[in-house]
């Protein structure tokens, strides 16, 4: 099995983005989907962050593991010199979808044309279903990996965290930078008066004194090494933003299909009771009491399929608002946005269980960025260590001046050289080695956790790909089957007259049942398939 890349211009965003994927967010902001039925206000938008920073000096329990801060309601704090951008994650029910950027307007989009009248009067509801799902949608449509391009292109979101990367090339700027040393000008022996032989004293004495800071122990290089570590975990966090931000795309554009086809299969029901509702009225031959009850079941079974339009209308509209959040389309093109592809699995099936979570251990960004997190932690435990002593001060003293003018003798003029030295005895910085060395192991302990989740993420994700999939074949080869021919059946009986329009109602509303059901499974399956790319950590399926 051979595993697909992202495009080129995906690949090309940045090197962080070498391990991108089609993902899914665990913990985003949410809106409800298109098959669940429409619920007005829901939260669009999510607000990407890189999450806890493994191996940072940062509470365990409160912003995230690897922390060596003694406090646990200690504010959150970022590498070295800067600060970890976060933001609050609002939860609602339903479907996970994120903000994105401005981005050039695509054309104009439409909907397809609705079905003919002569063509309602002949295609059931799983035809229609059917027919929809094979279609590939508009010509001008919006394919997925041409959202996906756009929004990485342009999603001000992933581009302000995008920011983190050059401040922390510029906290490993700050960390390699060397003590100043100081200079410092004294005059001793100053005289309330003046030095006689009467009253001997001084003489008085000038200096020039240079101090400079030797660091013995390499705290600099330590505390460069920390900075680079963080970096690098930033570069695996980084990508596994972008990561959440396709899954979330992936979701919405899927929604936003499962809505299209909702609303013209809606569409095509209601012109087919509008149909039967046409042909009871033409119909002779019964009571008129029977005629007038029958119409009004007609009537009360056609108001609920208009009613059903309009949830559909508004369901497609929520769909379309999500994806243009997403991709920042303005306002007015909106309801223009239309997708194109199909939702069927046309790929080849994924590598097996054992190879997919081989790969995903090694791919995964959130795995990546733990395991680095462990080199950042031995940095860290490095440069605890290279703290035990203070720096070195060399005292060089280039020039004394001794003026001896007050006796009538030559002034002096001489230099001075030391060394002072910390003397470890009491502060060897013990607490803090101890602690450092608790949150390397506590590292290392996260990473097998975290491994072992996306053991079992891998393994449920595989195993309702195929439920999925077995699912859909079944709805789709019986139930999908036997409903179209027991209303081809119907629809015969009914054009006869032996069998009334209300009746007939309940066997359309019976075949349009099994087409939802059809649809669902799809749709599911199609979810499916983006639950196991984001476990996996690459794009294994289309």
């Amino acid at each position: 099995m051979v595993v697909r890349p992202f495009p080129q211009a995906v690949r090309n965003l940045a090197p962080l983005v070498l391990g991108l994927t089609l993902g899914w967010n665990l913990q985003p902001a949410q809106a409800q989907a298109p098959d669940s039925g429409r619920q007005s206000g829901g939260v669009l938008l999510e607000f990407p962050n890189f999450g806890p920073i493994p191996g940072s000096p940062e509470p365990s329990l409160g912003p995230g593991p690897g922390a060596l801060e003694p406090s646990m309601l200690a504010p959150e704090s970022g590498i070295i010199g800067g600060r970890r951008r976060s933001g609050r994650i609002p939860r609602t029910k339903g479907n996970q979808v994120t903000p994105a950027a401005a981005l050039a307007q695509p054309p104009a989009m439409r909907l397809p044309a609705a079905l003919p009248e002569h063509e309602a009067a002949t295609r059931s509801a799983a035809d229609a279903v059917s027919s929809l799902i094979e279609d590939q949608g508009p010509a001008d449509g919006l394919t997925l990996d041409a959202a996906i391009q756009r929004m990485l292109e342009a999603n001000l979101d992933v581009l302000a965290l995008k920011y983190e990367i050059p401040q922390a090339d510029a906290d490993i700027l700050t960390a390699g930078l060397r003590t100043n040393p100081l200079i410092y000008f004294d005059e001793q022996f100053i005289p309330y008066g003046t030095f006689s032989n009467a009253r001997p004293g001084g003489p008085t004495q000038y200096d020039i004194n240079i101090t400079y800071p030797i660091d013995v122990t390499h705290k600099r290089q330590a505390r460069v090494r920390v900075a680079r570590s963080a970096k690098s975990v930033l570069e695996a966090q980084f990508q596994d933003v972008i990561r959440r931000q396709i899954g979330n795309l992936c979701r919405a554009f899927v929604d936003l299909q499962s809505a299209r086809i909702g609303y013209l299969t809606a569409a095509a029901s209601v012109r087919e009771q509008e149909r039967v509702v046409a042909a009871a009225r033409r119909r002779a031959g019964r009571a008129e009491k029977d005629a007038e009850e029958t119409g009004e079941r007609l009537s009360i079974a056609l108001d609920k399929a208009r009613g059903s339009l309009n949830d559909a209308r508004d369901t497609l509209a929520d769909a379309q608002e999500a994806v243009a959040v997403l991709l920042s389309s303005p306002p007015e093109e909106t309801s223009r946005l239309q997708p194109r592809g199909t939702l069927r699995d046309t790929g080849p099936p994924p590598p097996p269980l054992d190879e997919l979570t081989r790969v995903a251990l090694e791919h995964r960004p959130d795995v990546v960025a733990a395991r680095r997190g462990i080199g950042r932690a031995q940095a860290e435990l490095g440069l605890q260590r290279a703290n035990r002593l203070d720096d070195v001060f060399l005292f060089y003293d280039p020039l004394t001046y001794q003026d001896n003018s007050y006796s009538k003798l030559k002034s002096a003029r001489s230099w001075v050289v030391a060394v002072t030295m910390p003397l470890p005895i009491y502060n060897r910085n013990q607490g803090n080695i101890a602690r450092a060395h608790g949150n390397l192991h506590q590292t290392q302990v996260e990473l097998a956790a975290l491994e072992r989740r996306v053991v079992s993420e891998v393994r449920l994700a595989e195993r309702e790909y195929r439920n999925s999939k077995d699912a859909l074949e079944r709805v789709e080869k019986t139930t999908l089957a036997n409903a179209r021919k027991v209303l081809q059946r119907n629809t015969r009986d009914f054009q006869a007259g032996k069998i009334t329009p209300d009746d007939y109602l309940g066997h359309l509303s019976d075949e349009a049942e099994a087409a939802g059901s059809f649809r669902d499974a799809l749709i599911r399956h199609r979810r499916s398939m983006i639950d196991l790319n984001t476990a996996v950590g690459l794009r294994v399926l289309p």
